[in-house]
């Protein structure tokens, strides 16, 4: 199968099918990646309340992006 057959067939998913493959790719983007499982482990560990985000934070810095 041919890339160009690939994101026909992505392209004719519904919308939760492409976040689920979107949800795959990313996952496999980042699976042989030691340093971004350390980083991700090193944020999931962090304990103090400084560093976190409210929700409207975290909204207002994605929306930046």
């Amino acid at each position: 199968m041919s890339v160009e057959q690939i994101k026909t067939s992505l392209a004719s998913l519904s919308a939760s099918e492409q976040r689920e493959v979107s949800a795959f790719l990313f996952q496999l983007r980042h699976a042989a990646d030691p340093d971004y499982r350390e980083n991700v482990d090193a944020r999931l560990a962090d304990k103090n309340p400084s560093h976190w985000l409210t929700p409207e934070e975290f909204e207002r810095r994605l929306d930046q992006k």
